[in-house]
């Protein structure tokens, strides 16, 4: 019944979609900035797989990546992921002010680097300055930040003052220098539910969807649930030949064999291949004090949302599972 009804939704959205406006200045490819909770759930290591591969097929760059969730080895772990797929260049920071959630999850990050993959860094850089460099030295409407953990970080950056490295306070800065957010937040099934990327930091999360100055697609709880990552590529080790940081911890994350959710990774993968989604019209989100999402089709809004047919979400498996599978 829940499938029938997002096919529904999704044939609404396909006759309401509106054109999004060209961004005015850039016009290459992606310019990266990911924000991850990494350390939660497996699909943040596999979103990061699927941006490595990317940037070896010359589609994007990854810029930085940025965690906050509280745990000593996400930092760690995602530059030696880095370091292996060959991009030990990528910045790496650690918020100071990190997340500590409210959940039982297994932190696949700690089991991963006790496996010993080599980091390239000593330490990690303090993320709302990292963030602030790179959009002052960037060309206008050129950066595209996905988030695919709490809002908590972005909230910092929006709210930073000007400093030496740019006049601009956050949201003016933002304004001139990113192209979109791309965010795996929220949810709209029959289910209230408070999604678990919104309710960890609450008040961060409604600051970035109130103030965040250009566009933000969201893609709910919901649609992560229909593209179900398959056990099985990750029985084939992604194509690799020697021992891989992302199989490593997806193993450790779970008994094997599991499926998972692909709710990051369809974050990531949207930026490269909007073409295979259904996007909603355009409207204004909003987080309302216990965690919930509300949309409202407004002709003039900055916001949109991402949906998907029955056919679309084979396709969007079958996507995640190429852009994360070793190509030889």
């Amino acid at each position: 019944m829940k499938r029938f009804f997002y096919f529904i939704c999704g044939c609404i959205a396909i006759a309401m979609a509106a054109s999004c406006a060209a961004p005015k200045g850039y016009t290459g490819i992606p310019l990266v900035i990911l924000e991850t909770d990494m350390g939660n759930d497996i699909d943040d290591a596999l979103c990061l797989a699927l941006a490595h591969r990317a940037v070896d097929e010359g589609r994007m760059q990854l810029l930085a990546v940025g965690c906050h969730k509280n745990c000593a080895t996400a930092a760690p772990y995602v530059d030696a992921v880095n370091s292996y797929y060959g991009h030990p260049d990528v910045e790496v920071a650690m918020s100071e002010t990190p997340v500590q959630e409210f959940s039982d999850y297994v932190d696949y990050t700690a089991a991963a680097m006790a496996a010993g993959f080599p980091c390239s860094k000593i330490r990690y850089a303090e993320p709302v300055k990292l963030y602030r460099r790179i959009l002052a030295e960037a060309q206008d409407g050129s950066i595209t930040f996905v988030s695919i953990g709490f809002g908590t970080t972005i909230a910092q950056l929006l709210e930073s003052e000007p400093d030496e490295l740019s006049p601009l306070n956050g949201v003016d800065l933002v304004a001139k220098k990113c192209k979109s957010l791309s965010v795996m937040a929220g949810s709209f099934g029959y289910k209230k539910r408070s999604e678990y990327n919104v309710r960890n930091d609450i008040p961060a999360m409604q600051k970035v969807i109130d103030l965040w100055p250009v566009e933000i697609v969201l893609n709910p709880f919901e649609l992560g649930g229909h593209v179900l990552y398959p056990a099985t590529a990750i029985e084939e080790n992604l194509g690799y030949d020697d021992l891989n940081p992302v199989v490593e911890a997806y193993k450790a994350y779970k008994q094997m064999p599991y499926d998972r959710p692909s709710w990051d990774i369809l974050s990531m993968l949207y930026i490269l291949e909007p073409e295979l989604y259904t996007v909603s019209a355009r409207g204004k989100l909003t987080v309302d004090d216990e965690g919930y999402t509300f949309f409202e089709e407004k002709a003039d809004g900055k916001h949109v949302v991402l949906f998907d047919t029955f056919d679309q979400a084979q396709v969007l498996k079958q996507r995640c599972v190429d852009m994360t599978m070793r190509n030889k």
